[in-house]
Order: C-alpha cells, then sequence, then structure tokens
C-alpha cells in the first residue's frame, strides 16, 4: 500500500470535513432566510417563468426587463404575504389580550361556574333529562385553575409582543435578505441549482430524483396543507362573524393549526362554540352554525386536500402532524415545512436504498429517472 498517497487522502478528507463544518457554521445564522427563499421561489417560479416566456430574448431592452421582473417578483411576494401577515398579527394580540381579559371578568362574575346552581344549571338540566351521568363538577380548584392559566397566557403573549416589537429591525433585515436572495434565485434559480447539484457526492439519476420529490412535496404541501388551512380560517372566520361568536379571529387562527389534525382537524374549535351557542343563545343558532362549519368548513375540506394533492404525497396524513408537530418543536415555525419535507425525503431515500442492487440498477421512484440513465449509457457508449 502506498502510504503516502493513503496520507495524502486522509489530509484531503479531513481538509473537507473542516471546510464543510465551516461552510455549515457561516450558513447558519441565515438558514431560516434561506428556507423560505427556496419555499418562495419554488412556489412562485412557474408564474414567473410564464412572465419571462413573454419577454422577446432578441429585444435590445431584454435583460433589462428581466432583472425588473426578478425584483417586482422578490419585492411583489414579500409584500403581498408580510402585510396581510403583520395585520393580522396585530388584530391577534390585541383579541387574545380582550379575549382572556373577559373570560378573566367572566370567571371573576361567576365564582359558582362549575357548580350546579351556577350559570350551566340549564346544562346540568338538560343532561338529566336525557339519562346522562356526569361526574360531579364541583371542585373549587377547576375556576382558580382557569383564572391562573388566562393569566399567565396573557402575560406570555404582552411578553411575546414587546419582544417582537425589540427585534423590529432584525426583522426588517431579514426581509432585505429574503428579497435580495429571491431576486437572484429567479434570476440565476437554475444555475444555482446545478451548482449544488455537481456539489454534492451523489449519483445523478438519484439527485434528479431527489430535486423532483423535494419541489414537489414543496408544492404540495403548500397547496394540500397550508391553502386548504387557510380556506378554513378565512371560512369559519366569516361565518363566526356572522354568527357573533367573539374571538373569531383567534378562534379561526386556531381552526387552522387543527386542520391538520388527523380525522376531527377543524371540528375541535367549531364543535365545542357550536355547542356553546345552543347553551348561550338558541338552540336553533347553535345548531345551524353547527352545520354551516360542518358543510363549508369540514366537508369541503375531504374534497379540496384530494383535489389539491391527487396522490402526490403518499404518505399518510397521521405522519404528516406527527411530523409537523416534531418539526415545529425542533425547528420552530420553520419546521412547518421542514417537518413533513425530512420525513417524506427519508422514506424517498429508503426506497431508493431498498431498490438498488447494485451501483448500476434503476431507481424505481421515477420514470424520468430511468430515462436519465439510459441517456447517460447511450453517451457513454
Amino acid at each position: 500500500m502506498n502510504i503516502k498517497k493513503t496520507v495524502q487522502n486522509i489530509f484531503i478528507f479531513a481538509l473537507l470535513i473542516l471546510f464543510l463544518v465551516a461552510c455549515i457554521a457561516m450558513v447558519h445564522p441565515f438558514f431560516t432566510i434561506l428556507l423560505w427563499t427556496i419555499f418562495l421561489y419554488i412556489i412562485f417560479r412557474p408564474v414567473h417563468e410564464l412572465c419571462v416566456k413573454r419577454l422577446n430574448p432578441e429585444k435590445r431592452m431584454y435583460k433589462f426587463k428581466k432583472n425588473l421582473l426578478a425584483g417586482v417578483f422578490s419585492i411583489g411576494i414579500l409584500i403581498l404575504i408580510i402585510t396581510p401577515v403583520i395585520f393580522i398579527g396585530f388584530l391577534l394580540v390585541q383579541e387574545f389580550i380582550s379575549f382572556t381579559q373577559q373570560a378573566l371578568q367572566f370567571l371573576k362574575d361567576n365564582p359558582n361556574l362549575f357548580t350546579a346552581d351556577g350559570p350551566l344549571s340549564s346544562f346540568y338540566l338538560f343532561i338529566d333529562k336525557i339519562g346522562l351521568n356526569i361526574p360531579n363538577l364541583e371542585i373549587p380548584d377547576i375556576h382558580s385553575y382557569l383564572m391562573q392559566l388566562l393569566q399567565a397566557y396573557s402575560s406570555k403573549v404582552l411578553s411575546i409582543g414587546t419582544s417582537i416589537v425589540s427585534k423590529t429591525g432584525n426583522f426588517v433585515i431579514s426581509l432585505l435578505f429574503v428579497v435580495f436572495a429571491l431576486y437572484f434565485c429567479f434570476l440565476d434559480g437554475q444555475y444555482l441549482g446545478s451548482v449544488v447539484k455537481q456539489a454534492l457526492p451523489v449519483k445523478p439519476s438519484y439527485m434528479k430524483v431527489l430535486t423532483e420529490k423535494f419541489t414537489t412535496i414543496t408544492k404540495n404541501l403548500f397547496s394540500g396543507y397550508i391553502l386548504v388551512a387557510l380556506y378554513q380560517g378565512v371560512v369559519s372566520f366569516i361565518i363566526m362573524l356572522i354568527f357573533g361568536v367573539k374571538g373569531s379571529l383567534l378562534f379561526s387562527v386556531l381552526l387552522m393549526f387543527c386542520s391538520f389534525i388527523p380525522i376531527v382537524g377543524a371540528s375541535i374549535v367549531w364543535l365545542p362554540i357550536g355547542i356553546s351557542l345552543c347553551f348561550t343563545t338558541t338552540p336553533l343558532k347553535g345548531i345551524l352554525f353547527i352545520v354551516i362549519c360542518g358543510f363549508c368548513v369540514s366537508l369541503l375540506d375531504n374534497f379540496l386536500r384530494p383535489f389539491l394533492l391527487k396522490d402526490r404525497i403518499n404518505v399518510h396524513p397521521l405522519i404528516i402532524f406527527f411530523a409537523i408537530l416534531g418539526g415545529l418543536k425542533v425547528f420552530g415555525m420553520n419546521g412547518l415545512i421542514l417537518g413533513p419535507l425530512t420525513v417524506i425525503l427519508f422514506f424517498t431515500v429508503l426506497n431508493m436504498l431498498l431498490n438498488t442492487k447494485d451501483d448500476n440498477s434503476q431507481i424505481p421512484l421515477s420514470d424520468n429517472s430511468a430515462s436519465a440513465d439510459n441517456n447517460e449509457s447511450e453517451e457513454e457508449d
């Protein structure tokens, strides 16, 4: 064995690891910016490409118009997304604080809330009429526990709001970086993608499958989950406003997150609200609210989600749900994307390994990948 060559290989490998660690350390502070830049680029790239195709490459101002188009898209996307998010976030904090204050005042005005002689007497009477036995709720600790819980969450929201305001400068700088990165993605996205593909030590056919899967997952996560959740949130907000539900915005945002839960989904939010309307207003109003929400929010979800996904994410909804929860816990808000993405790419790579018999075998995940391998072999011949 050539000792000199072995030492050289070890030294080069050590340098590679050292440079890799240095690159990760440099990119780490901008990870969130890069992640959401890639996500937005994948979502809006088809629209941008349609606009670029309308330009005439032979005209003198083609390059200037292309650069201008990339700038308009990068700035316009941020304005389109950030403006309503900031506005809704501001209203949401106000509504949550108002809701907790009203709930605290209600608990103070009704110290016997959980007793049979309190405001829930009609509920207990109804339960007795239908012949159901419920546990005794006359527990003094429940009242004080709810008050402590509401006070804790109210102060927590205030501290979060203060922290966000204090970090406004960092947030604006991050947005500028996203606009900057999006601009170059729209200009040279394909070139940047090819650089990354060539830099990774992965077989081209494997890399093609992974990039196609990554793009498909990102688009379908947006259309099949995020868009459907937004639809349910908007529709439920309108319905709650019509029925005069207090805290409509707060409940609709909560409903959006609950829509990711399999089987029950958004009904976790709108069903208790409908039942409470039956006892606080009239039974007819509560039943009507439940029927409308059941049809417009939950029933239509069973048609919208399969229509948008079209079996392109072949993973059980329960796995997606726990992937989102785990992703949010590990990666924060980035986990909304990274959680499902990580799980689905894991199954993709596992499928590659299980279906690979040797280095020259084909990947049965995509017809395009097989044809790519055949083209490569023809070029070699």
